[in-house]
């Protein structure tokens, strides 16, 4: 016979379970021109999502057995280690695909066969009729679930340190692009999977069954609310432009390091006046003559190669004399850009932000709005 707390219970699992089967079906058919041609690029992890919130029907089973001492603890188990598993693998597939990180991926295909292995195995302690988790046999899965779940947990730890290492590293410092890397998304990213993470994590070892039927409440919202962030394509520029210009920059700078060396004596001393004058002339050249601010993907690094000259110091003068890397050269876009619009009055706000070197039309409002503040 069934409580009120056993069929609020069940309803919420089965919420949880319909609106991760919704939510995959609507990554999985979402095909907006132009983005559909290269979802591997636009989507990075669709196939992901897609695989982790279908496994949400291994739990139907337990909407039916609300009250059965076996079948709780074979669902807090797969609760338990699969939030941390799932968010880990999104993360890692997303984010290392997109920075062309292979390794990222390959923690995640070891732990997948444990993780498998407990998840069958809690599915059929659940399902078969009996009192099966007494005794020895409940501390022993008890403390093999335990210890992956920490490791589980390790993992997805790992995933939120390597991504904060790209923010880090696609800083405003040495990057001219925001759309380089979607700091905004990884930052929705990685609050939303630590909630869930955080809220699974807690229903499991503190709820009643009341407790965790509000929890799945809250996370079925944040599948939802995950849903509504990733529609969007995180990656504006063209799959095939960026390509192109990758290559072509690339072979560039292979010619012009050949010739770019720098001495350990150089990196020591102090520039003088005289010197910084003259970077400050290469590197005006460069960018404004040469219009290298277009490369919608500039970097420090690159700059510096195209000017012949030592990262530290180019970066040095540039924070001294210009404003800084990123100011000066989204400078000298915004500046483009009004040229290119008075020249072409009836542009479209895409066509001049792309023309001046922006990646979308979002980063030149981003960069003009942070520029005039």
């Amino acid at each position: 016979m069934y409580t009120q707390q056993d069929l609020f219970f069940s309803t919420a699992l089965a919420v949880y379970i319909a609106v991760g089967v919704v939510v995959a079906v609507v990554r999985w058919g979402h095909r907006c021109e132009p983005y559909s041609k290269n979802m591997d690029y636009y989507y990075p992890a669709w196939r992901t999502v897609v695989f982790c919130l279908l496994t949400n029907l291994m739990l139907l089973p337990f909407v039916y057995m609300p009250h059965d001492t076996d079948s709780d603890l074979a669902l807090r188990i797969i609760l338990m280690l699969g939030s941390p598993y799932f968010c880990a693998m999104f993360m890692f597939t997303y984010f290392g695909r997109m920075l062309k990180r292979k390794s990222w991926i390959m923690p995640l295909i070891f732990l997948s066969v444990p993780f498998t292995v407990m998840t069958l195995l809690a599915l059929a302690i659940a399902i078969e009729p009996g009192q099966q988790l007494v005794g020895r046999d409940a501390r022993i899965l008890g403390s093999i679930s335990g210890t992956l779940a920490f490791i589980f947990l390790y993992a997805f730890g790992s995933a939120l340190y390597m991504i904060g290492q790209a923010r880090r590293r696609f800083s405003e410092t040495n990057f001219s692009n925001p759309d380089d890397f979607p700091k905004d998304f990884a930052r929705q990213a990685v609050c939303m999977a630590g909630w869930h993470v955080v809220i699974t994590w807690s229903i499991c070892f503190l709820g009643s069954n009341t407790l965790m039927g509000w929890g799945l409440f809250v996370l079925s919202g944040i599948l939802v609310y995950f849903l509504i962030v990733d529609l969007q394509p995180h990656r504006a520029l063209d799959a095939n432009r960026l390509e192109a210009e990758e290559t072509a920059r690339m072979q560039a700078e292979t010619v012009v390091c050949q010739t770019f060396e720098t001495s350990e004596v150089e990196e020591e001393e102090t520039l003088s006046a005289l010197r910084k004058d003259e970077i400050l002339r290469i590197i005006r050249h460069a960018v404004e003559e040469d219009k290298a601010f277009l490369d919608s993907h500039l970097t420090l690094s690159s700059l510096a190669r195209t000017c012949g000259v030592n990262r530290t110091y180019v970066s040095a003068v540039m924070n001294e004399y210009l404003g800084g890397f990123f100011s000066y050269v989204n400078r000298c876009r915004l500046d483009y850009a009004t040229q290119y619009k008075a020249d072409n009055p009836d542009a479209a706000v895409e066509e001049v932000a792309t023309a001046a070197g922006f990646g979308s039309r979002q980063s030149f409002y981003n960069a003009r709005k942070q520029l005039s503040a």
